[in-house]
């Protein structure tokens, strides 16, 4: 089969086909697959010139049923991809299959880790594994006080290996598991087992599990007076999960891959289309299958061919890539790279986002990024703890001086660029003190370019920046644009746009900056309200020891930030960095090409 797919992809010069895989819920997985191939052949040159089909087979109830899919499937040479398979049982078996075949298999919500486990090269996870998964959960009971938890699950393979790996991490954080305990999926009644720990002293119940036992376990935990909190596995973010849970539902936790961004022209471009294809907004599921058909196309013409192995090659290597869902790249055992989870919780019957709490475990994963390549590099330095000086009350000037911090951890620049007034409040205005005592401390040296902005005419100020970019686009790695005042808008966008050249990356702490040549915007978090209103309100009932306003104050000044990573692909600048925080704000080619096509900034 794998031979004759190979023979058919050097010939073939007609529709490129791929197979969705619409799952046994009728979810939306499908539909956003359908958005993402109407925008392709829409295209003036399409996909290499070609229409792309998609065909749709329906998910069985049993894996053998599936199976008998699996092989008419691939027993087709014309198939280049295979989008689906929701649940781990039915995706790791047919894996075996796709691979052995030379298909492209991306299954849309597989979670388990042997997925990835075989060596397998023809298979691509297209959300994070369990482990992500339980590191996430864990870190978002500790970052809300919890410290002691019920860990329950289902007997079934995927839910036992997510509790084991949360128990795991939730070790790690410090929290004390008070007790632990299995159930079958098709039981009636878990009172006996709810029995055993409702006594006790807890602050939230995990549960893994199906969406269906999720559900009736919460209401009897619900009916046996426990109204802890409940964190669960990505099942609960289902539908079917509220329905069937009803009030019990209230203050359960759940992860989720989709947070749609108003700042991101794909994001919108996403959203506009589906809902004018099908007249409502989007869910999780449209946004995976929108990803899961965009990254391919991205991958098809990156190799300009739809031969397996350069597909292949081309997934496992390409540069980091930017979808609605976040962030995608791969490792060699087609292991997914970046990607994270937000966080809702049903409130009122409603999943509403729980602003900021993934932010804090993606700083620990990028210490620890930083600490694992100095032990490789065997250099002994000194490291900035940023998930924990991010949580606590900060100084504007502190904030500012840690956000450049991190800005020189994830670009590793030694000397940086800075225009300023040499005057008191020129150097003030420039922020040129912070920027100082950050060099002082991290061996950085400072090369600046000095303008008597307050004596100058305007015509002069713009000729002597002009001059300065040209002078220290000669000596520096990197440079610091605070708010010039008084320049013109188009004149600042195109003197960065000429650090390009340089590959010199722009750096900006200014959160309103829009300037698609600034590389990288640093800022507080623009989600958690100051005020401890609005948006703060969906953490009532969920914190242990602390109120509303003390919480807000742990997450106001994370920060936020804006890569433009296409940009930073260019200069050569390496993705880990990138991929460790996995930032909720992007910047890329698409955003860019079209942000300029229509004369935005």
């Amino acid at each position: 089969m794998a031979e004759q797919r190979m023979a058919y992809s050097r010939v073939n010069q007609s529709d490129i086909e791929i197979v969705a895989i619409q799952d046994l819920m009728g979810s939306n997985y499908v539909k956003g697959i359908l958005t993402a191939a109407d925008e392709i052949n829409q295209r003036p040159g399409k996909l290499l010139g070609r229409s792309l089909k998609v065909n749709i087979e329906q998910e069985r109830s049993t894996v053998s049923d599936t199976k008998k899919i699996v092989r008419r499937i691939v027993a087709n040479p014309r198939i280049t991809a295979v989008l689906g398979h929701r649940s781990s049982s039915v995706a790791i078996p047919a894996s075996v299959i796709y691979d052995r075949s030379q298909i492209i298999f991306m299954p849309p919500f597989s979670t388990a880790k042997s997925l990835t486990g075989h060596n397998f090269d023809y298979v691509f996870r297209m959300v994070p594994s369990n482990k992500i998964m339980a590191e996430q959960l864990a870190h978002v009971a500790k970052t809300l006080g919890i410290q002691n938890i019920v860990v329950l699950y289902a007997r079934d393979e995927l839910s036992r290996e997510l509790a084991f790996l949360f128990e795991n991490a939730a070790l790690k954080q410090g929290i004390n598991l008070v007790k632990r305990s299995s159930f079958y999926d098709k039981e009636t009644n878990y009172r006996p087992t709810i029995s055993q720990f409702s006594s006790e002293t807890f602050e939230a119940v995990f549960i893994a599990s199906p969406a269906a036992p999720a559900a009736l376990m919460a209401t009897q935990l619900r009916e046996m007076g426990i109204e802890q909190p409940i964190l669960g596995n990505d099942s609960l973010n289902h539908l079917s999960y509220k329905q069937r849970a009803g009030e019990a539902a209230e203050n359960t936790i759940v992860p989720s891959i989709y947070r749609p961004d108003k700042n991101s022209i794909i994001s919108q471009k996403f959203l506009r289309h589906y809902q004018a294809k099908y007249n409502t907004k989007p869910d999780y599921n449209a946004a995976q299958g929108y990803d899961s058909l965009m990254l391919l196309v991205a991958a098809i013409e990156q190799a300009g061919s739809t031969l397996a192995p350069l597909l292949s090659s081309t997934l496992h290597f390409m540069p980091a890539w930017v979808g609605v869902t976040g962030i995608h790249a791969y490792d060699q055992t087609g292991e997914m790279q970046g990607k994270k989870y937000f966080f809702k919780v049903v409130k009122e019957g409603e999943l509403k986002d729980l602003p900021a709490i993934h932010v804090p475990y993606l700083l620990e994963r990028f210490e620890k990024g930083l600490k694992d390549s100095l032990i490789k590099s065997s250099i002994d330095r000194e490291l900035t703890d940023f998930s924990k000086v991010f949580t606590e009350r900060l100084h504007e000037d502190d904030h500012k001086t840690y956000l450049l911090d991190l800005a020189q951890e994830i670009l590793g620049f030694k000397r940086i660029g800075i225009i300023y007034e040499n005057t008191v409040d020129g150097r003030r205005a420039s922020d040129y003190p912070l920027l100082a005592a950050l060099a002082s401390r991290k061996e950085l040296t400072i090369i600046h370019c000095e303008i008597p902005f307050s004596i100058l005419e305007k015509t002069e100020i713009e000729q002597a920046i002009i001059a300065c970019y040209g002078k220290l686009s000669l000596e520096v790695d990197a440079m610091y644009i605070p708010p010039y005042r008084g320049i013109d808008s188009k004149l600042s966008q195109q003197l960065n746009s000429s650090l390009a050249f340089f590959k010199i990356p722009a750096i900006s702490l200014d959160e309103r900056n829009d300037d698609p040549n600034i590389s990288l915007v640093l800022g507080k978090r623009s989600d958690v309200d100051q005020q401890s209103m609005n948006s703060m309100q969906v953490y009532n009932n969920l914190l242990n020891g602390l109120k509303v306003h003390e919480f807000s104050e742990h997450l106001q000044s994370l920060p936020e930030i804006t890569p433009n990573l296409s940009n930073l692909q260019r200069y050569g600048l390496p993705d880990k960095a990138i991929l460790d925080l996995s930032p909720d704000g992007f910047l890329y080619s698409d955003d860019r090409v079209q942000s300029q096509a229509q004369g935005k900034p």
